[in-house]
């Protein structure tokens, strides 16, 4: 469950037994123990389910994510005490029975509507290939299309609507033809009729089209090593970042006042990956001043570079 370098994840993970046709939601447990290698135990929390039902699974994630979160912090309390086993299996057969409860309770309300909210647990899990280029799409103001069963498109799409913190996109949750709109839904038809569009097929975890971007990838790859609450957050305050430094070059552009202190104070906070984002933004956005534009970028790229560089050369 670890990744490349080892950290174990803190959100939720759905993992698929294609060979049992069945679907698992994984939470990682770490437990400090001295006397064992590398002073923890690594240990996880599963519960199956079958694959014919998971959007009922899906619909309340959010609460699942809660009921987890909450189990794995009284086991690992138990297991750093050295507890019974008894206690711990009776902690188990709560969380057991409170699953039980919430499956039971979602059939009984079939027939109110379902309050669909954010996931990015379910996001990420979803669409775990490529949605950097997802992410790309959104903030350059092009199309995306979701593609799937018509709760989980519309949960999708509103998760979705977080990577927008300048102005609210345009959204269509679901058609069947051809609409305008920043993120639209819709059956797995949608695919003939976007061709050209960036398009994410739920049903298949599978991204189609657009460009891959290192930004992107690093904000993906810093919010899944955070719980859903937290992720959220650094996603909007990295959004925000990203669009304040944008409009601060625009500006700065706009009025002639490049100067060698302004660009030290915008490069400041920056990296690499995020100026060439931001250029390929106000480039596409700012055509008559495209001049300026790259030649202010290229100042910022190579006092960027200069940075980078002594800090190559420093022994540490």
């Amino acid at each position: 469950m670890s990744d490349r370098e080892g950290i174990v994840p803190k959100s939720l993970a759905i993992v698929p037994f294609p060979s049992f046709n069945l679907k698992g939601f994984i939470k990682s447990i770490v437990t400090k123990d001295r006397t064992r290698r590398g002073g923890i135990i690594d240990s996880s929390i599963t519960v199956l389910f079958n694959e014919t039902n998971d959007v009922i699974f899906y619909r309340y994630i959010d609460v699942l994510e809660t009921l987890f979160n909450e189990t794995a912090n009284k086991l690992n309390a138990l297991l750093e005490t050295k507890a019974e086993k008894q206690q711990i299996e009776g902690e188990l057969l709560d969380f057991y029975n409170s699953i039980i409860n919430l499956i039971l309770n979602s059939f009984m309300k079939k027939t109110e509507k379902a309050e669909v909210k954010r996931s990015l647990v379910l996001l990420f899990n979803l669409v775990q290939k490529n949605l950097d280029k997802v992410i790309n799409a959104l903030i350059l103001g092009e199309p995306v299309i979701v593609t799937g069963d018509k709760t989980l498109v519309k949960l999708i799409i509103d998760t979705l609507t977080m990577f927008y913190v300048e102005k609210p996109p345009e959204i269509v949750y679901w058609t069947k033809d051809y609409m305008l709109g920043d993120i639209i839904g819709g059956p797995s038809n949608l695919t003939e009729i976007f061709k050209t569009s960036i398009l994410v097929d739920l049903k298949k975890g599978k991204v189609t089209g657009g460009e891959s971007n290192k930004f992107c990838k690093k904000l993906i790859n810093r919010a899944k090593q955070l719980d859903s609450e937290q992720a959220e957050q650094k996603i909007k305050q990295d959004i925000k970042k990203f669009l304040a430094t944008k409009n601060k070059l625009l500006k700065m552009v706009k009025e002639d006042n490049v100067t060698t202190s302004n660009i030290d104070d915008l490069i400041s906070d920056l990296d690499l990956d995020e100026l060439d984002l931001i250029g390929t933004c106000l480039m596409s956005d700012n055509p008559d001043i495209s001049t300026k534009l790259n030649d202010t970028i290229s100042e910022c790229r190579k006092k960027l570079d200069k940075v980078l560089s002594g800090f190559g050369k420093e022994t540490w």
